[in-house]
């Protein structure tokens, strides 16, 4: 196990910083001042300040404030889903946050705070994450300790621990309280800072950063293990330099390691002349092994299942290579996208009010109206795949495809295929609901913004982000399930395909 490989993973995904640990700031910053009505730049050195959990140089109040508008004005301007969120509620959030910005104690509680502000959003592409130096971390700790928590039915379980300290904390512990509070009100106060399109996720990357902290931070942590007995523990963010090895040891319940969870690729034989193939991503290297297995696959196969559960990497074209060899169409139709416009003209144009019947009958009012209020979109557009007719190596069986709350971007294209598929089917629980090309900026040295500027639906039209797609048959792990070793899911791809 790679806790580093923990760290990016997680990190990245909460808007954090790009590692399991940060990079050292800049020596100099971005000095911002108002003269008059026009706000000047500069380069500035900044003083060094360094208090607990936090290193580094201090922004000032004026970076901060800026830091915010800058924030609040590329989702104005770029963010696909501004309409259905509404720009009088993105508008007044940010006035909300100004006096509270100014009066943040230290850079990690501003940091915090921009979170939280692109977490309302409800997006999984746009997040603010920094590199300034603040050593948080979810996975180790002192003392040895390594430990990975997961979602379970509502129950916040232990799926994986550092194997010395397993006989204390054993796989299959489920946490109750973390510093005297339940674990279901700590939860529920973490995912009001985690950019995620669904609730669901929003959850699972609570429960992942549930200890998660500065340098220092200690977390007094009450479970029950798997035999009924209960115990506490107390876990303590390490100090820098201090980072617990990465090579550590550890015990996992059966099938839930992070090695086993994010899988590249792997295929596997049932009985029946069943194939099993789990497809990490649908990046080169997976698309590769999948191409390289595919002649085995063809020879032997009489039914198919594919496991895109934790699949949320690589592009749309990785997917229609994969996906083209297990149909009989040679056009597969990318996902609908379109991105916001807006042009100036225009929009002085709609500054005016228009009736209701002027707009529904003057097609250029309408769209300067548009324009004007910050609705305008480009026309819709979509990639198109061709593959040859006469194509060798091509299965088409009865196939079951997996899927959860991690499979994502290009895997959720591949289910959108899927559900025109007479021979597919699809099962396990909703989809992420993350897609959308982001555009990054660099607020200040060391803190970036990403915003989602296109809004995708499936290829037909159907609309995922935000809701995910919802399988064929839906089916949910319990405690029993983890703890006993079953895979209800793969279990029930395998009863439907008895039947075909």
């Amino acid at each position: 196990m790679r806790i580093g490989c923990w760290g990016v993973a997680l990190l990245a995904a909460v808007g954090a910083m790009s590692g399991g640990w940060a990079q050292e700031p800049a020596m100099q910053t971005v000095g911002v001042e108002l003269k008059g009505d026009t706000m000047v730049y500069r380069v500035v050195p900044v003083p060094s300040r360094r208090g607990p959990g936090v290193r580094g140089r201090a922004w000032s109040v004026e970076q901060k404030l800026f830091a915010l508008s800058k924030c609040w004005m590329e989702v104005h301007r770029n963010y696909a889903y501004l309409d259905r969120f509404g720009v009088e509620r993105w508008d007044s959030l940010y006035r909300a946050l100004i006096t509270p910005a100014m009066q943040t104690r230290d850079d990690l509680e501003f940091y915090r705070l921009l979170v939280g502000f692109y977490a309302s959003l409800g997006n999984s592409q746009t997040y603010v994450r920094t590199f300034r130096h603040f050593p948080l971390t979810s996975i180790g700790y002192e003392e040895g300790w390594v430990l990975r928590l997961m979602d379970v039915g509502g129950h916040v379980v232990v799926s994986e621990v550092c194997k010395e300290k397993a006989a204390i904390l054993p796989p299959g512990s489920e946490i109750l309280s973390v510093n005297g509070q339940p674990v279901g009100e700590r939860i529920a106060g973490l995912m009001s800072c985690i950019p995620a399109s669904t609730e669901r996720v929003r959850r699972r990357w609570a429960v992942r950063i549930l200890l998660y902290g500065p340098i220092g931070t200690s977390h007094e942590v009450e479970f029950r293990r798997p035999d009924g007995t209960e115990g506490s523990v107390r876990l303590v963010n390490p100090h820098y330099g201090a980072e617990p090895d990465m090579d550590t040891p550890c015990v996992a319940l059966p099938g839930c390691s992070g090695t086993e969870l994010y899988e590249g690729f792997r295929l596997t034989w049932y009985p029946g002349d069943v194939a099993y193939l789990k497809i990490g991503s649908f990046e080169y290297g997976q698309s590769q092994a999948f191409r390289n297995a595919f002649p085995e696959i063809r020879a032997r196969a009489r039914k198919l299942i594919l496991d895109l559960r934790y699949n949320a990497r690589g592009l749309d074209y990785g997917a229609a290579e994969t996906f083209s060899r297990l149909t009989r169409d040679t056009i597969l139709y990318g996902p609908v996208s379109r991105s916001r416009i807006y042009d100036a003209a225009l929009a002085a144009r709609g500054y005016h009010e228009f009736d209701p019947e002027d707009l529904a009958s003057d097609a250029r009012a309408r769209i300067a109206r548009q324009h004007y209020c910050s609705e305008a979109f480009s026309e819709p557009e979509r990639e198109e795949y061709r593959f040859p007719e006469d194509r060798d190596g091509r299965l088409v069986v009865p196939t079951v495809i997996l899927v959860n709350d991690a499979t994502g971007n290009a895997a959720e294209t591949f289910v959108g295929w899927a559900s025109s598929q007479s021979h597919m089917s699809t099962v396990g629980v909703p989809t992420s609901g993350s897609a959308g090309k982001k555009v990054m900026y660099e607020v200040l040295p060391g803190l970036q913004c990403a915003v989602c500027t296109e809004e995708v639906r499936l290829p037909d039209g159907r609309e995922f982000v935000g809701c995910g797609i919802t399988p064929d048959v839906v089916v949910e792990d319990t405690m029993q399930d983890l703890l006993s070793g079953r895979d209800p899911a793969l279990e029930k791809a395998l009863e439907i395909l008895s039947d075909k």
